[in-house]
């Protein structure tokens, strides 16, 4: 039997018009020839968009040994990129055979399609058959080919019907939406006359007729004459605006079908083309003035979606794995989804940068571990031999099968930038508008619950690590009050040998009298109460310090009232040489029979932590008041306790970074263990909450909140 091929199909975005046609109809060719699908999303290289450029990180997910083939959206992946440096990122694929679409790349298969006729088409219908001169142009990146070649069929319309090119009418957007609406808008409000706008794509088009629908009121447009915008695709949604868009048609079917077939036939050796170009065609519409004119009526995508985005949200709000596993479940059935792998990268998260994807010493986590897993519409049991796999496999092989043939799309899960992992969705259908909500909220949502997960896992050690912690600190803040006692033992120790040696030599000595001899006994005897004092003072230090081991190493939850946790305080307060350079605050606003369920330990601890990070932000600081306040009160169900200084504040990158980096402390040595610790055990302990408030030069405030006990 034949083995079924596997094509890698490389977009930038398949919720946008133009790509999201590209990628319907090289599905449907995929189905057509029994060829299986992975599609890397990926967006488009230097978008300004940070969120955008965190995707980028799907390209990396290719594996040749995986592929049998791979094509690629380059004109629009290389949108903000030059044609150089998109070649350059090719040679990564290179001995796999490759098929580009929209840039002329060595060593594939390139199919382009001819622009200008089609640009050229669209201009002169609007000079001779509408009779209009002002045409604004609406140009995509300069970098880009197409949009190069878009505008030179523009320009060689006006002059071939002898209108002069007015580079005053020429605007650069960069193929998006939001950049046709934002032009559209400076052309009104700049009051530019013009006939007609062209753009170089349909979703610069989009945009400018919604800039248009929004500013018609303000600026009393009268859209028979301001409302004349053509496109460039013949995108899906052309079709579905009012008046519907006149555009110019790439033949994407047949360029998708060709790619499909081309990439079989360098799969099995066959010789194809280099290069293949196809034409573009005038496609006339309502929008440039052929039928009666109406008013515009912009259709959003969200129309279109089968699952409204917000359903979506509601189903995905938990920070619970489990309720989270359950809530995907329900949502990849609501939306009709086959198959959904969850993983989560092994090590750890990873830091992308904008430019990762371009450097050569950028690898992906090697290996990953397999969350959550629906398949052929149920949720299954993740058994240890398909647990864990290699990340750039993207899915066990038990599911890479010869049984049926699949389309998976793979996108990565990240938070900011930080990147935890990565889903892959099977595609049953050709809706695509859910996967990138359903994508965005698994990754907000499990970006807290891997966390919780992580602590979890983590949870003995850091209970030792804090246990050390903790203890570390309370040797250190006794260590100068037990250093003067042994010094002292040390001297008694020199006098009593004195006397030793003194006495020694009087025993022979006649001149010595026996008051001679009473008085070194005396001094004898006050060495020797010297010794038994510092010793008794000692033996109540280490008993103290055992007494408190032994309570930090107690794993038993148990309840403890306000007015213990005051007195373990005041202890700390008397015992940490660091607090006692402070001028300790206190206030007590609650009752102190108040009981929270817990470890009074950990807590105490905590509260230390914060007192010694507040007596350390004066350090450096000129005529410092080493003032800190202490504030434990009750907040309708909760106790709120408040560690106040009036320091030099944290600088806010540092500050809103304070809690986000437990995956990655580095143990007790690591900057912040203390605070990372804490805030670890308010969540996990006492289920609560901690967070900073400050200001540079005006001090910080740290707050700490945990549920009362049912009782309460």
């Amino acid at each position: 039997m034949k083995k079924r091929r596997t094509i890698g199909f490389l977009v930038n975005d398949i919720d946008v018009s133009y790509s999201n046609l590209v990628y319907l109809m090289t599905k449907k060719a995929a189905e057509k020839y029994d060829c299986n699908l992975i599609v890397y999303e990926g967006r488009s290289f230097n978008n300004p968009s940070m969120a955008d450029s965190q995707h980028q990180i799907s390209y990396s997910f290719v594996d040749n040994t995986r592929l049998d083939g791979i094509i690629i959206t380059s004109a629009t992946i290389a949108c903000f990129i030059s044609d150089e440096e998109f070649v350059e990122f090719c040679k990564r694929y290179e001995g796999i055979p490759l098929v580009s679409l929209g840039i002329v790349v060595p060593h594939a298969t390139s199919i382009l399609v001819d622009n200008k006729p089609g640009m050229k088409s669209q201009v002169e219908h609007l000079i001779k058959d509408h009779g209009f001169k002002k045409i604004v142009y609406i140009s995509g990146p300069p970098t880009n080919t197409d949009s190069v070649e878009r505008l030179e069929a523009y320009c060689e319309a006006l002059r071939e019907n002898d209108i002069e090119v007015d580079d005053g009418l020429i605007f650069y957007g960069d193929f998006m939406a939001q950049s046709g609406y934002d032009i559209i808008k400076e052309i009104i409000k700049n009051g530019i006359e013009y006939d007609a706008v062209v753009c170089a794509n349909d979703e610069m088009a989009f945009g400018a007729i919604k800039g248009i629908r929004d500013l018609k009121d303000a600026y009393n447009l009268d859209l028979t004459q301001k409302g004349v915008i053509c496109g460039f695709d013949d995108s899906i949604t052309s079709r579905l605006v009012k008046p519907s868009l006149t555009t110019v048609r790439q033949p994407i079917e047949e360029m998708c079908f060709y790619a499909v077939e081309a990439i079989l036939k360098k799969i099995e050796g066959e010789k194809v083309e280099d290069v293949v170009k196809l034409p573009s065609v005038l496609v006339k519409r309502e929008s440039c003035g052929c039928k009666n004119a109406a008013e515009v009526d912009f259709v959003s995508d969200s129309s279109l979606r089968l699952v409204p985005g917000q359903r979506i949200h509601e189903n995905l709000q938990t920070y619970s794995l489990d309720e989270l596993f359950d809530c995907i479940t329900r949502t990849l059935k609501l939306c009709s989804i086959r198959s959904c792998f969850i993983f989560k990268y092994c090590g750890g998260t990873l830091l992308y940068e904008v430019d990762s994807i371009f450097r050569d010493d950028f690898r992906l986590p090697e290996d990953s571990e397999l969350i959550y897993a629906y398949y052929n519409d149920e949720r299954i049991t993740i058994e240890d031999s398909i647990k864990y796999i290699k990340t750039r496999c993207i899915i066990p092989d038990r599911f890479f099968n010869e049984d049926r043939r699949f389309t998976y799309l793979v996108n990565p899960l990240f938070f900011y930038d930080e990147h935890f992992g990565y889903v892959c969705f099977e595609v049953a259908n050709d809706d695509v508008l859910n996967f990138e909500p359903i994508r965005g909220q698994i990754s907000n949502t499990l970006n807290g619950a891997l966390m919780l997960m992580e602590r979890a896992k983590m949870e003995e050690s850091l209970r030792e690590t804090e246990r050390l912690a903790s203890l570390g600190q309370l040797i250190g803040g006794i260590s100068h009050n037990l250093m003067t006692p042994i010094m002292s033992i040390s001297g008694a120790c020199f006098g009593l040998e004195d006397l030793v040696h003194e006495y020694m030599a009087s025993i022979e000595d006649p001149s010595v009298t026996v008051q001679d001899h009473k008085e070194i006994a005396r001094d004898m005897q006050e060495w020797i109460n010297k010794l038994k004092e510092y010793n008794s003072y000692m033996s109540n230090v280490i008993a103290t310090v055992k007494s408190q081991a032994v309570q930090l190493n107690s794993d038993a939850i148990n309840e403890f009232t306000i007015e213990e946790l005051v007195d373990r305080v005041k202890f700390i307060k008397n015992n940490n040489p660091q607090i006692r350079k402070a001028v300790l605050n206190c206030k007590i606003d609650i009752d102190g029979k108040t009981a929270i369920r817990g470890d009074i330990s950990n807590l105490a601890q905590i509260i230390e932590n914060l007192l010694i990070n507040a007596v350390q932000s004066y350090e450096g600081m000129d005529n410092a008041s080493n003032i800190v306040d202490l504030h434990i009160l009750k907040e309708e169900n909760m106790v709120k306790c408040i560690v106040r200084d009036y320091g030099k504040g944290i600088p806010n990158e540092i500050r809103d970074r304070l809690f986000r980096r437990m995956v990655t402390t580095k143990g007790k040595n690591g900057t912040g263990l203390s605070l990372l610790l804490s805030y670890s055990t308010i969540k996990g302990k006492f289920g609560g909450e901690l967070w900073v408030e400050s200001k540079e030069n005006e001090g910080s405030a740290f707050y700490v909140t945990i549920p009362l006990t049912d009782r309460e």
